[in-house]
């Protein structure tokens, strides 16, 4: 898989991806990072798009999902149908990843008094 970052904008690119399945639940993921990406698929590269406001991500909080993108980069690298479940429970494992994160976060906010 390929990936072009810069703050504000991440574009990754896999022929993978034009598996639905596949690509719904990674544009499941992204969402749940950044709610305010704008999302946009490309089927001739079989790319996706997403550009949000780089004060909306910290990239620190993505270092947890390292290990986990390089336990299924090898299974994408080397795509097969018969991987496909693979991916996706690696992907689930990153959705969970990022929610238990997310809640985190919230938990670790300085409440509003009255």
């Amino acid at each position: 898989m390929q990936y072009n970052y810069f703050p504000g904008r991440l574009r990754f690119r896999d022929p993978v991806l034009r598996d639905g399945d596949i690509r719904n639940a990674a544009l499941e993921v992204v969402k749940l990072i950044c709610p305010a990406a704008e999302i946009t698929y490309k089927e001739s590269t079989a790319s996706i798009l997403a550009v949000y406001p780089p004060e909306a991500v910290n990239p620190e909080n993505l270092k947890p999902l390292v290990p986990l993108l390089l336990k299924i980069e090898p299974k994408i690298r080397f795509y097969t149908p018969k991987k496909k479940d693979e991916v996706l429970a690696g992907i689930a494992e990153i959705k969970k990843t990022v929610r238990k994160g997310m809640e985190h976060l919230r938990s670790s906010r300085p409440q509003r008094t009255k």
